[in-house]
C-alpha cells in the first residue's frame, strides 16, 4: 500500500503498538455525554461524537476499525486499528452537522490519518499508563492481577461467559489484538476487561502475555509475519480478516516491538533501516521494493515484501493469487520491478 494521508512518517520504539487502555480502570473510560439530536446524527451518536472530541483520545471497541480516507464509509480505506488500539482523536468540530459526522478523524501511533465511524470507539478520559505484566489491579477490581495479552490465533472468539456451547461470541479478534486479562479464571478460561468496562471471557490458547520490551530481531519479524499466510489481500488492511503489503510489514514489526511508517514508500525512507546496495547482499528480514507493474517513470514505490532467504519473499499481493504468499525474487516480472532493499539497523 502507497497512500498517504498527512503521515509524518516517524518511527518510535514503544513496548507495544497497543499501550493503551489496559492499565487504566474501567472507571477512568468515559461514557458518552448526554446530547440532543442534531443534523445527520441520532441523541446516541450526537453524545458520542462530543464524548470522543472532548476526551481527544479513544480505545477501538470493535474486533477490526476501518480509517477511511473521507468521512465517507463508501470510500477506499486508508488503514486500519484492532481492538483495544488507542488513537489519537485530531481537533475537529464537536457538532454532527450533517451525515459525515458520524465518523471522527484520528490518527494512530505511526501517525497515520483516518476517518473512523464513532461507533467502532471509545473515549478515553484519564491517562493510561503503561501496562506491565503483574502491575496492581486497577482501582475498582480489587484482588484480581492484570496482565496485557495478545491474540496469538488467527482468529480469538471473545465470549460473555466461559463457553463455547451457551451463546455466539461477543467478538472474534484478529491476531495481534490486544486485551486486559484481570483474572485467571479456571484452567481453560481468563476473564478480561472491554473498553467499555465489561467483561468478557478467552480461551488460553488463544492468547499470551504481551513480551517485555526488546529490539526486534529478523527471526522474530519473520516468525510474525508468517502468521498472516494466506490471509486475504485488501488494500489498507492491517488484520488476518485482510491485509495490504505495508501493514503486512507493519504488523510484523509492531509484534516484535516497534512501530515503522505505515506505507511503502515511507518505509524505505525510514530513519530507522539502511540500504543493501546488492541483492546476492540480501539477508532474512530485509525489506525489498518494488514499483508499480507500468513501470512509469520517474519510478515510483508502491509495493514491499520481506526477504526469507534462498530468493524467497513474503508479501501481501494481488499478482499469482490475491493473498499473503511468497514469491521467488528472482521471478523476471519482480526482477523487472525491483528497485532497492533496507535493513533494519539492528539486523
Amino acid at each position: 500500500m502507497n497512500l498517504q494521508l498527512r503521515t509524518r512518517g516517524t518511527a518510535v520504539v514503544s513496548s507495544s503498538l497497543f499501550a493503551l487502555w489496559t492499565a487504566a480502570s474501567v472507571s477512568l473510560l468515559g461514557a458518552p455525554v448526554a446530547a440532543q439530536a442534531e443534523p445527520g446524527c441520532s441523541v446516541e451518536e450526537a453524545g458520542a461524537r462530543r464524548a470522543l472530541t472532548q476526551a481527544g483520545r479513544a480505545v477501538v471497541s470493535v474486533a477490526v476499525a476501518d480509517l477511511f480516507v473521507r468521512p465517507d464509509k463508501s470510500g477506499p480505506l486508508a488503514d486500519q486499528a484492532l481492538f483495544g488500539e488507542l488513537l489519537t482523536v485530531l481537533p475537529q468540530s464537536e457538532s454532527c452537522l450533517d451525515s459525515s459526522g458520524r465518523l471522527v478523524l484520528v490518527e494512530t501511533a505511526s501517525t497515520y490519518r483516518g476517518y473512523v465511524p464513532i461507533q467502532s470507539l471509545w473515549p478515553l478520559t484519564a491517562p493510561a499508563p503503561t501496562a506491565r505484566p503483574g502491575t496492581p489491579a486497577p482501582p475498582g477490581m480489587p484482588g484480581q492481577a492484570t496482565t496485557r495479552l495478545r491474540v496469538t490465533a488467527r482468529l480469538a472468539n471473545l465470549y460473555r461467559s466461559p463457553s463455547v456451547s451457551l451463546g455466539n461470541p461477543l467478538l472474534s479478534l484478529p491476531l495481534h489484538s490486544e486485551v486486559l486479562q484481570v483474572e485467571s479464571f479456571s484452567s481453560h478460561w481468563l476473564k478480561v476487561a472491554l473498553p467499555d468496562g465489561s467483561l468478557g471471557f478467552l480461551q488460553r490458547g488463544d492468547v499470551e502475555p504481551v513480551p517485555a520490551p526488546q529490539l526486534p530481531t529478523p527471526t522474530c519479524i519473520l516468525r510474525e509475519a508468517r502468521k498472516y499466510d494466506g490471509t486475504p489481500y485488501l488494500w489498507g488492511g492491517r488484520s488476518t480478516l485482510g491485509i495490504d503489503c505495508s501493514g503486512l510489514v507493519a504488523n510484523a514489526f509492531q509484534a516484535c516491538g516497534v512501530v515503522s511508517p505505515r506505507d511503502a514508500r515511507l518505509q524505505a525512507a525510514w530513519s530507522d533501516v539502511v540500504p543493501v546496495s546488492k541483492q546476492a547482499e540480501l539477508q532474512p528480514g530485509d525489506l525489498l521494493f518494488f514499483q508499480s507493474e507500468s513501470l512509469t517513470l520517474p519510478a515510483k514505490i508502491t509495493h514491499v515484501g520481506l526477504y526469507l532467504g534462498q530468493d524467497r519473499f513474503l508479501h501481501a499481493s494481488t499478482s499469482e493469487r490475491p493473498s499473503v504468499h511468497e514469491s521467488a525474487l528472482s521471478d523476471p516480472e519482480w526482477q523487472r520491478r525491483y528497485l532497492t532493499a533496507r535493513r533494519y539497523r539492528t539486523f
